[in-house]
C-alpha cells in the first residue's frame, strides 16, 4: 500500500481548485482509455465511467431549479471526476465544462463494483473515499460561505487559495463572479477595494499579481 494515498486529513486543504488528489490511481491507467476533450465541451454527469485528469481543467456545476448553472468547484490534473454518477448511477442535474483542452482516462464504471478489484488495490479505494468525504467537507465549507460571509471576504479567500496552491489555474474577474454567484458590479467594487488598499494587483486570465496574501486572510476572516 502506498503512504501517498493517505494524506487528505494532514496535508490536504479545503480548495476550489482539485489537484493531485488522486494521483495514486495513475498505477492502474493500464486499466483505462485516454479520451480527448475540446475546450468549452460540455458534458452531462453519467455511468459511462470514472475518469482521471492527465492534463487540463474542467468545471463541476449543477443547475438550479431556476435553470441557472451554478460553479461548484474546478478539477484539475492527477483528480477524479465523474465518481457519483458512476457509482450511484444518478444523473441529476450536473454537467462538467472543459475550461481548457483536456486529456483523461477514463476507467469502466464495473471496475469500481468488482470485489477482485477492491481486494487487489485497497489502497485506491481508500483513497476514492476520502475524496468524496473531502469534497463533501468543501461542499459543506462553500454553502456556509454564501450565507455567513460578506463579497469581499469571499472574493478574498478565493484570491488568498490561489496564491497559496500556486496552481497554474488561472481566474478572470467574469469567472469569480460567476463561481460565487455575485453580480459583476459586485466583485468589481470588492477587487477595487483591494486594489486601493494595495493587497492585489491585476487579477485576469494572464496576471495574478498578490502583494499582501495576509490581508486577503484578514477579509477573509480566517
Amino acid at each position: 500500500m502506498k503512504e501517498g494515498c493517505y494524506n487528505f486529513s494532514e496535508k490536504q486543504k479545503l480548495h476550489f481548485v482539485l489537484e493531485k488528489k488522486n494521483a495514486c490511481w495513475k498505477e492502474v491507467i493500464h486499466l483505462a482509455r485516454l479520451h480527448s476533450f475540446s475546450k468549452g465541451q460540455v458534458i452531462d454527469q453519467a455511468d459511462d465511467g470514472v475518469y482521471l485528469i492527465k492534463e487540463g481543467y474542467i468545471s463541476y456545476s449543477c443547475y438550479l431549479h431556476s435553470g441557472d448553472r451554478r460553479i461548484l468547484y474546478f478539477v484539475g490534473p492527477d483528480s477524479l471526476f465523474n465518481e457519483a454518477g458512476c457509482m450511484i448511477k444518478h444523473r441529476g442535474r450536473v454537467s462538467f465544462e472543459f475550461l481548457t483542452d483536456t486529456q483523461a482516462y477514463a476507467f469502466p464504471s464495473d471496475m469500481f463494483t468488482d470485489v477482485n478489484f477492491v481486494r487487489s488495490y485497497p489502497e485506491l479505494s481508500i483513497n476514492l473515499s476520502q475524496y468524496i468525504i473531502f469534497k463533501r467537507t468543501y461542499i459543506s465549507h462553500f454553502t456556509a460561505n454564501l450565507f455567513n460571509l460578506k463579497p469581499i471576504a469571499r472574493v478574498s479567500e478565493i484570491l488568498f487559495q490561489l496564491y497559496e496552491s500556486k496552481s497554474e489555474f488561472k481566474i478572470s474577474q467574469l469567472d469569480i463572479g460567476n463561481f460565487l454567484g455575485l453580480h459583476q458590479m459586485t466583485v468589481s467594487r470588492a477587487l477595487a477595494q483591494l486594489r486601493d488598499e494595495n493587497i492585489i494587483g491585476k487579477i485576469t486570465k494572464n496576471n495574478f499579481e498578490v502583494f499582501a496574501p495576509e490581508r486577503l486572510v484578514e477579509y477573509a476572516q480566517w
